[in-house]
């Protein structure tokens, strides 16, 4: 039977609403219906304000929505202005030609030291793969600044991994053995009737 492909129905859960509310120490009951009101405000909300978000972000012909455009955004239409303080540390929008490269952060992304090599005993590639994964930009320049180092760790135990020829072990060759099977062979049909001893007299005769 195949999969039925589900429809992507991502709801604010009431319920988790409801406990938020009731944090409030001045909010006794919540009527079941007031949750699932808030639930679909807060879909609204976002609805409107990932649209204005991609509107800016179209319009700087970029292909990543950052935290500047979600800013210009909320800066353009007044009925974000509530939001103004949130944003307020984001950086401002940079020129349209800085903007293309800024898309995917590749910036901020470092690669390998020149001359370093490439990839010694296999180990580097899952690592460095891992690093570029990372979160927040302040973890990649962490993160590069320890690719730096460990590629000088690396070029120092090179040497020393180099003056010892690798160890070739060999065991005694194995004699020739004829391939037997262990399995029982199936009985022989069986053939014409051994003649009998009158038979082979007639023959005689």
């Amino acid at each position: 039977m195949p999969s039925k492909k589900k429809k992507y129905n991502a709801r604010f859960p009431p319920a988790r609403i409801k406990k938020i509310m009731q944090t409030d120490e001045e909010i006794g009951k919540v009527a079941a219906a007031v949750p699932v009101i808030i639930s679909r405000a807060l879909e609204l909300f976002l609805e409107s304000l990932l649209k204005k978000a991609c509107q800016v972000t179209q319009s700087r012909n970029a292909k990543t929505m950052t935290t500047s455009h979600l800013k210009q955004c909320i800066e353009l239409e007044q009925q974000f202005d509530f939001l103004k303080d949130l944003v307020a540390s984001v950086p401002d929008m940079q020129g349209d030609g800085e903007d293309n490269h800024m898309d995917g952060d590749k910036g901020t992304r470092r690669g390998r030291k020149p001359g370093s090599g490439g990839r010694k005993n296999g180990g580097m590639g899952s690592k460095s793969k891992d690093k570029k994964l990372s979160g927040t930009d302040s973890e990649q320049e962490d993160d590069s600044d320890d690719t730096d180092t460990d590629g000088e760790e690396e070029t120092s135990q090179a040497p020393a991994q180099a003056s010892h020829p690798p160890a070739h072990f060999q065991s005694p060759p194995t004699p020739f053995m004829p391939f037997t099977s262990t399995l029982p062979l199936p009985p022989a049909p069986p053939g014409p009737p051994a003649p009998d001893a009158e038979d082979e007299e007639d023959y005689d005769s």
